[in-house]
């Protein structure tokens, strides 16, 4: 009697402890953590600077407090923290500064998503004095220097009243990329000229501005305007001035700045399209995965890596060399630094609560665009896809939950 009751006295110890040990780890509550992504909101202005159709490095980039530099391929980032339109500057000694470029980060974006700003820069013009007594030919190079020149200005003598020093500067401003969808009509930039003149005074007689076709003479565009700036400071405040001429044997557009206006005045040679731009698309998924905390009851970080893609691309089957360097040109000034889709790589770290499971997609997102323009007589249309940055979705669900969970 004495042994059974020892026995069973025993098995009542050991079942006890089995009750202990099961209320251990299996029943311990999963750690739970703030994510930091969002709790630290952040976004990112990414692009490429260009100069002559090639990177250009040693930029200074600003937006408010935040900086960077552009790299050897000719790429900066920067990290914003706020939901508003930003004026981006952009400045490297010899070249025009660019002090009006802008960008929005849109209401409804996703924390971690990147816009991107791609800009062309230009070399600042030589200076060449002019004096009432003599013709002048100006480029942007100095006196005389035509050859591989973008811009003459022909002053004949007598034009100004006194001496004064003249610079002619080819540009393109940054503007933000057109993603009003929808059909429409407008001229738009070839290239802008910047004329600056030490004594402000009005012409006495008219003066000759000459813009060199990209192409070869048998190529160029037969709709094409000029305006004037009428707001120094204002971005695409601009109205038209005349009309230009194509002139075969020059291989230029060719436009008069009439007696009476300002030499130190902006203008811009425009040429007439037709563009149809869609909706803002986010289709194209760049990565798309899950990682799983189940079962782990503490709290872990996670790196996500991701490729996004930026610029933009022609596509113009059939469509000779000769008037595919003429719209790539026109289409440049329009987009914004040169052709091509380049890649930036950027690292998604987020926190992972215990027992959770962490879903996420990064999508890229681009419009697509239809240029038209009438070419030696006939239609052209090319094709433009556009990237303009990343949207990046992710979600927190506890395993609990777990069904095949997904993100949209």
């Amino acid at each position: 009697m004495r042994t059974s009751k020892f026995f069973k006295t025993g098995l009542l110890l050991f079942v006890a402890s089995l009750g202990l040990i099961s209320c251990g780890d299996d029943d311990k509550e999963p750690e739970i953590v703030v994510d930091p992504v969002s709790e630290n909101v952040e976004y990112y202005i990414e692009g490429k600077v260009v100069a002559d159709n090639a990177a250009l490095d040693g930029v200074s980039v600003t937006a408010g407090e935040a900086t960077a530099t552009t790299d050897e391929n000719g790429q900066y980032s920067l990290t914003v923290k706020d939901k508003k339109t930003y004026t981006v500057n952009f400045a490297k000694e010899g070249y025009k500064t660019v002090s009006d470029a802008s960008v929005e980060i849109a209401n409804n974006a996703t924390n971690r998503s990147l816009v991107t700003l791609n800009v062309t820069m230009s070399k600042e013009g030589v200076a060449v004095t002019v004096d009432p007594e003599s013709d002048k030919v100006i480029t942007e190079k100095g006196e005389g220097e035509t050859e591989d020149a973008q811009t003459v200005l022909t002053i004949p003598a007598g034009a100004v009243s006194t001496a004064t020093d003249i610079t002619l500067t080819p540009y393109l401003e940054a503007v933000a990329t057109d993603v009003t969808s929808g059909s429409k009509e407008e001229a738009i930039p070839m290239t802008n000229i910047a004329i600056s003149s030490s004594q402000d005074a009005a012409l006495n007689q008219d003066v000759t501005l000459s813009v060199a076709n990209v192409s070869s003479s048998d190529y160029y565009f037969d709709e094409v305007e000029v305006y004037e700036k009428t707001n120094a400071r204002a971005i695409g405040d601009w109205k038209k001035y005349a009309d230009a001429a194509f002139d075969k044997v020059t291989n230029s557009y060719i436009a008069a700045i009439k007696k009476g206006s300002s030499l130190n005045k902006d203008y811009s040679i425009r040429v007439k399209s037709e563009k149809n731009v869609s909706e803002t698309k986010n289709d194209e998924i760049l990565k798309e995965d899950s990682y799983s905390n189940a079962g782990n009851m503490s709290a872990t970080t996670y790196d996500i890596p991701y490729t996004a893609k930026l610029g933009w691309e022609i596509s113009a089957s059939g469509l000779d060399e000769g008037a595919l360097s003429l719209v790539k040109a026109a289409i440049a000034a329009q987009e914004g630094g040169s052709e091509g889709v380049y890649t930036v790589n950027k690292t998604f770290t987020a926190h992972v609560s215990g027992d959770y499971i962490l879903y996420f997609s990064c999508k890229a997102k681009y419009v697509e665009k239809e240029y038209t323009f009438s070419i030696a007589g006939k239609k052209v249309t090319v094709k433009v896809k556009h990237y303009l940055g990343v949207e990046f979705v992710y979600t927190n669900q506890s395993s609990s939950m777990h069904g095949g969970g997904s993100i949209g």
